[in-house]
């Protein structure tokens, strides 16, 4: 017999002995078909292709019940073994399906050249992958609780998709009674809470959860091997004689009790967060007439009053503006920065309001506060809101509305910007770039960038509010039609919106600066938005503490992954010209400086740097000539005189 003919021999048989396999396992079968299709079709989506934190997400939120499902009704039908095999066959399946969501993430990531995939292969293991060998060990307990009964598959399914829904629900649970918006969960691992803080970095609460996670397998493990089951198929445990009884009922114990130990006190390991927690670990309290405050203890009284002050004065503007009474009591919450904040309630860089628990929650700033009353008009428009979160949506609020809740919000607070925001709207609309208002009054409001929708969206409601009245804002906030309100079909309206647009007088740098601010992609639309943010943020954290070399390789690493990344180009040339060589520094910030691809904001920063580079080397004509130029082009009035004193120096 040739080679040949012996290759094709084998491979028969073995195509036939993984058919048999499947034909005596078809829930084992469907479940790996099931995983195959889904990693498949949400690789396709922006941010889901590849190993990372949205396919993390929604690898967690599906696998571990298909785990659990298959495993519950394959093991339920079977003949009965030891449950200690059945446990291992559930954990062994479960970690089964986490390779081959594993392996389908990887061939997208092929496909779409994954940023970062070795860092993003240990993050897997720690959220999505181990929670869905979980799923398969919770699908072993679930064949036991089904076998024997009248429908054991149905209650098999029922149980297996149960669990995992029951604890997204009490996450869910969570974000509505308390003030967290992140979440741990043993199936999903980690979800951090807000699309605008791109930094994801679960840090060594995600480690010390996955360690409890470790526990409750332990102990399943040893509470399993301590079982056998009878002739008649029930269960009972082994006699006090068996090897290493004891040393097995410790360790089951032991495991048993540290998990509990561990969720039990998570707020002290960074797991979750009450209000009562983040009370104490902020440590100063000041009640007012409207606003009670909480901030860290380290403020004196007086910068504790001048916080009160302010949110009592936002608070009365605001309510004026709306037309509305809001709550008799807020709570303000003030963070001593963006890192604990996020360590203490999820959002870093994002303010967060939660109209329905009547509290604001921000990191200390100058006074007046540059966000406060932004984020106090979400709580005063939960007074007209709908449903159980008090924002503007369909189906009572259950589906969010994004434009018109931030657009009210932006329209409510103060607005201390050179330029409103109808004249940023109207230099969109100049430039080409002004999309339909109703994409901006639907879930599109996520597809563009957060700087253009809610400028969009607070331009549109200021105009409404200022056309119809606050009484048709505060309607359409709570769900009533526009279009029903005013008597006019939608694009009546955006047609009257953009006629008033176009009588809006806009300085003429507002233009380039609009498309540098606006022109952009939504976070979607970014390639590795997670990775590159990361990089830069340790590169500029490097650079701030003269870490060199470190600064400078984070900036090229950025560069790798977009050359085009005006921040790190400008960074790059900083550095190099401040504390490498200065020639060189000094070519890429004039590159940077002519480019006219460039966005205009970028151009005038490396513009600066050249003039602070002229005036340091005492070359003071070509200095002024750069700085009487920024002067005359820079937006902030402030920035501007500073240009036009130091041009005179």
């Amino acid at each position: 017999m040739s080679q040949e003919a012996r290759a094709r021999g084998r491979f028969a048989r073995g195509f036939a002995s993984a058919k048999a396999q499947v034909k005596e396992r078809p829930a084992l079968a469907i479940g790996l078909v099931v995983v195959v299709a889904f990693g498949v079709a949400v690789g396709f989506l922006p941010l889901f292709g590849g190993v990372g934190y949205e396919h993390d997400i929604a690898t967690g939120l599906f696998c571990p019940s298909v785990a659990a499902v298959s495993s519950a009704r394959h093991l339920s039908v079977r003949t009965p073994r030891a449950p200690l095999s059945h446990v291992v066959s559930g954990l062994s399946f479960g970690f089964v399906l986490a390779c081959v969501s594993l392996g389908v993430a990887l061939v997208h990531g092929l496909r779409v050249r994954s940023c970062d995939p070795f860092g993003g292969l240990s993050v897997y293991a720690l959220t999505a992958g181990f929670g869905t060998v979980l799923g398969g060990a919770w699908g072993a307990v679930v064949a036991e609780v089904a076998r024997g009964t009248k429908r054991p598959r149905l209650l098999a399914v029922s149980l297996g998709i149960g669990l995992p829904l029951a604890s997204a629900l009490f996450s869910l649970g969570r974000f509505f009674s308390s003030p967290m918006i992140f979440a741990y969960d043993p199936f999903v691992g980690f979800f951090s809470g807000t699309l605008y803080d791109t930094v994801v970095d679960a840090g060594p609460p995600l480690v010390s959860y996955r360690l409890a996670s470790l526990c409750t397998v332990t102990s399943l493990l040893a509470a399993s091997s301590l079982l056998v089951r009878a002739p008649s198929g029930a269960l009972r445990f082994v006699g006090r004689k068996t090897d290493f009884f004891r040393e097995r009922l410790l360790l089951a114990l032991v495991t048993g009790l540290a998990s509990v130990w561990v969720a039990a006190n998570g707020s002290a390991y960074g797991h979750y967060q009450t209000r009562a927690s983040i009370i104490a670990a902020l440590g100063g309290r000041l009640d007012g007439a409207r606003c009670d405050v909480v901030f860290p203890s380290s403020l004196s009284p007086d910068e504790a009053k001048l916080l009160r002050k302010d949110c009592e004065d936002d608070l009365a503007m605001v309510e004026r503006r709306l037309g509305a009474k809001g709550p008799a009591k807020i709570t303000a919450f003030f963070f001593r920065d963006a890192g604990e904040k996020r360590r203490l309630m999820g959002a870093e860089h994002t303010y967060i309001a939660k109209p329905w628990r009547e509290e604001v929650y921000l990191q200390l700033d100058h006074y007046p506060h540059p966000v406060l009353g932004h984020e106090l008009a979400h709580v005063v428009a939960g007074s007209f809101g709908a449903g159980p979160f008090r924002i503007a949506g369909s189906l009572g609020g259950l589906v969010p509305n994004p434009g018109l809740i931030e657009g009210i919000a932006v329209a409510a607070s103060p607005d201390d910007d050179d330029v409103t925001d109808l004249a940023w709207a109207k230099t969109m609309m100049d430039l080409g770039i002004l999309p339909p208002m109703r994409k901006i009054f639907s879930l599109g409001f996520l597809g563009e960038a957060s700087a253009k929708s809610y400028t969009l969206a607070g331009a549109f409601v200021t105009w409404v509010l200022e056309t119809y009245g606050a009484d048709k804002v505060r309607a359409w906030y709570h769900g009533a039609a526009l279009e029903d309100l005013v008597g006019v079909p939608w694009d009546a309206i955006e047609a009257k919106f953009r006629e008033a647009l176009g009588k809006v007088v806009v300085a003429k740098e507002a233009a380039a600066v609009a498309k540098a601010r606006f022109d952009r992609p939504s976070v979607f639309g970014r390639r590795c938005p997670h990775v590159v943010d990361a990089l830069r943020r340790k590169a500029d954290g490097c650079r701030d503490a003269r870490q060199v070399d470190e600064a400078i390789a984070g900036y090229l690493a950025v560069l790798k992954e977009d050359p085009r990344d005006p921040s790190a180009r400008v960074s790059l040339a900083y550095v190099e010209r401040r504390y490498r060589d200065r020639q060189k520094g000094r070519a890429s910030l004039e590159s940077v400086e002519s480019d006219r691809d460039m966005p205009r904001p970028y151009r005038d920063r490396a513009s600066e740097a050249l003039a602070d580079t002229d005036f340091t080397d005492r070359a003071f004509a070509e200095a002024e000539v750069r700085y009487m130029r920024l002067a005359t082009t820079v937006l902030d009035e402030d920035q501007a005189r500073t240009f036009e004193a130091v041009s005179y120096t």
